[in-house]
């Protein structure tokens, strides 16, 4: 359990700071915003979603007991409804106030973009992937 407490916010931030570059293109405020800036901004996003997953991880984890999320329905299931529930509130609270603003290429549902709405859950998920058959 150790090890993967260590290697899986190592590796979130890795498959986030990815999808941080290629999906801010979506991202009206990204694609106006001075190299200077966007460096640091992906960074610092990547590093709070690898933060986020390790929690969300850690929740269900103590809930089922089980190391792998991927061998568990349930788990992984629960995973997915706080991963999906967090990042809607974020991006509506984000958008509201004016955090950032969506590209008209930035498709959405219910308010919120679909490429931030899918991201903890997507890149959680090859995170574990990757920590639980190729790093053990």
């Amino acid at each position: 359990m150790l090890i993967i407490i260590f290697q899986l916010p190592v590796l979130a931030f890795v498959i986030n700071l990815i999808y941080e570059l290629l999906h801010s293109v979506l991202y009206t405020t990204c694609i106006e915003m001075p190299v200077k800036k966007y460096i640091p901004l992906m960074f610092k996003a990547s590093s709070v979603d690898a933060v986020w997953i390790t929690i969300f991880y850690l929740i269900t984890y103590f809930i089922f007991k089980n190391e792998n999320p991927l061998t568990n329905n349930y788990q992984l299931g629960l995973f997915f409804a706080i991963s999906i529930t967090w990042a809607y509130i974020w991006e509506i609270y984000s958008i509201k106030n004016k955090r950032w603003e969506y590209s008209k290429n930035m498709p959405k549902i219910a308010g919120a973009g679909v490429t931030p709405l899918v991201q903890l859950f997507l890149t959680g998920v090859v995170s574990f992937y990757i920590a639980f058959n190729f790093l053990k």
